[in-house]
């Protein structure tokens, strides 16, 4: 399905990547409103690189959810919004493995479902959302975690402007998250809501065979 029964929040332990981010900053204080008990915030190139990523080994045993909210337009690309969310879904799922089911929310793009319009940069930003994108069909359908997909239109950010805030973006994801959903359109424009049907009928979804080939520890 893609919604389940509406969640609480109170007492959880939550750690989150892209903490000062555009979406990730108004996302914890909007937790915090709703009773988490703690946020771990994880800084690139501060706490961990593409290179690091051992600073979550101590925390992902004892963290009910985990939040990937972090990523590049250009920069890195697919190392920031496919190999790096691959390699730390893995660790975490292992690290929770004997200890129920681990909770993880993704940031997706609406880019996984329209062209790049002949932009250098978002050809760029496509390429690496949508080869994160198959891995994220996969993990919707993993039984062994709950995993929610937050598929955003375009919000104010480093990365560029948009119609809404980050703060916007972040209050609709919770509130549809807080309705029990696990596949999390925010959008003006629709098109994450017919992106959801590629998660539904698993379109080009990856295999856990496929795992080995970003390089995962």
């Amino acid at each position: 399905m893609f919604w389940r029964s509406v969640p609480s929040f109170q007492g959880k332990r939550v750690v989150l990547t892209g903490p000062t981010g555009a979406f990730g900053l108004p996302l914890q204080a909007l937790l915090r409103k709703e009773g988490v008990a703690e946020i771990l915030p994880f800084s690139f190139q501060k706490d961990w690189d593409y290179q690091e990523y051992s600073a979550f080994d101590a925390v992902f045993p004892t963290t009910d959810i985990f939040i990937l909210a972090h990523g590049s337009k250009v920069e890195q690309a697919m190392e920031a919004n496919c190999f790096s969310f691959v390699e730390l879904i893995e660790r975490y799922k292992r690290a929770r493995q004997p200890n129920g089911r681990p909770e993880i929310w993704a940031v997706g793009s609406e880019i996984e479902s329209h062209p790049h319009w002949g932009n250098p940069d978002l050809k760029i930003y496509k390429a690496s959302k949508d080869a994160y994108a198959r891995f994220a069909r996969m993990y919707y359908h993993d039984p062994t975690i709950l995993y929610r997909h937050i598929v955003p239109a375009a919000f104010s950010s480093r990365m560029g402007p948009g119609l809404i805030s980050g703060q916007t973006a972040a209050r609709i994801a919770l509130f549809f998250i807080k309705c029990g959903f696990r596949y999390v359109p925010v959008t003006y424009t629709g098109i994450a809501c017919f992106n959801f049907f590629k998660f539904l009928f698993r379109y080009r979804c990856a295999k856990p065979s496929d795992i080995p080939t970003l390089r995962i520890s």
